[in-house]
Parts: structure tokens; sequence; C-alpha cells
């Protein structure tokens, strides 16, 4: 019964490895790609052990339309962190190989993200958001529809379109047409120090 529990546990550390590795989530696609490329674990098994680590609390399991995606938790690092000596050295170098290999690709990917959720109302709240590279929040926007139709649309206008979309939204707030007033230059000029009093 042992060799059966300790391959096992390393088919749930290689798992944890691969998700510590590439440093953010990763979709059930993504997972399954590499170990079954890899002839490590079969499909079924892979499902298997993801629904055991969720239920563990190592990782995060989270939807986005028909896209589920996994994070590591906080409990998830540290025991990989802990027993990562139990994953055997050739598979840790086959992981590195496909996270240098894949890690800006699939970074672009999850760089933009589009998703409704119904409200009490009836209506549909739209979240579209842009990041960067590593992760940070480059712009997000939120707004209210009537439809599903209308929601759906503007996940689709906003992933085929975002670069231009940006660009547009990022030119039309940053540019000014207009003359500043010279009241508003004084303001302006003092902002940095709001609390000093105005001479007269």
């Amino acid at each position: 019964m042992a060799d059966p529990i300790r391959q096992l546990a390393e088919h749930k550390l290689i798992i944890l490895h691969l998700v510590q590795k590439m440093g953010i989530s990763l979709s059930n696609s993504e997972i399954c790609q590499f170990l079954l490329n890899k002839e490590y674990m079969d499909y079924f098994s892979v499902q298997q052990y993801l629904a055991e680590l969720v239920d563990a609390g190592w990782l995060e399991k989270t939807k986005e339309h028909n896209n589920t995606r996994y994070t590591l938790t906080d409990e998830g690092e540290e025991v990989i962190n802990y027993f990562q000596n139990h994953v055997k050295e050739s598979v840790k170098e086959d992981i590195s190989i496909y996270v240098k290999d894949n890690n800006k690709r699939i970074r672009a990917e999850y760089a933009v993200t589009a998703n409704y959720f119904p409200e009490f109302s009836g209506d549909f709240l739209v979240k579209c958001g842009l990041c960067d590279d590593d992760g940070g929040l480059l712009m997000e926007i939120s707004v209210s529809v009537v439809s599903k139709q209308q929601a759906q649309q503007i996940c689709r206008n906003w992933r085929k379109n975002v670069n231009r979309l940006y660009g547009s939204f990022l030119t039309s707030l940053v540019v000014n047409d207009d003359p500043m007033p010279m009241e508003f230059k004084a303001r302006a000029e003092n902002f940095p120090h709001p609390t000093t009093e105005e001479e007269n």
C-alpha cells in the first residue's frame, strides 16, 4: 500500500509545484496539457487530484464562463515548500522548462478579463479589466446593462478590441483641449500642500 500512497502524494505535489512555479492562476486545460503530454498521470486522475487539492484548501478554484482556474493558497504554498524535495528533480526540470516556454503566453491570455453578473434588479453588471505582465491592474470598468445578450456582447468586444479601447480611453482621459483657468492653475500649484492657508 505504501507505493500507491506515495505516488498519490507525489502527483498532488507535482500539481502544486507547477502552479507555484507559474506564479499565476492556471486553467484546468493548461494543467492537463502539461501533465498528459508528459504522461505523468491520466485525465481522470488529474481531475480527482485537483478536486482533492481544492477540498484540502491547498488550491483555490475560480470560474470564468467555461474556464476553470486554480490558484495556490497560502496553505498550499506552505505544503509545497515543505515537501518539494519529494518531487523528482527530472519533474522539476520539466516544469521549469514548461514555465519558461509558456509563461509569457499564459500571462498574456490572463491579462484581459471580461465577466458579467446578474443583479437583483434584473440588469447585468459587466466588469472588464486589463492587467500588465506582472498582474498589476491597468484599467477596470464596470457598466450595468439590461440584458444578458448585451453583457455577453460587451465581453466579446472588450476581449476583441481591448488594445484599441484602452488606448482610446486613456487618450480621452489625459488630453485637455480647454485652456486651464488662471484660478485653477493657482490652486493646482498649491495642490501638494492642501492644508496651507491661502495668502491675501
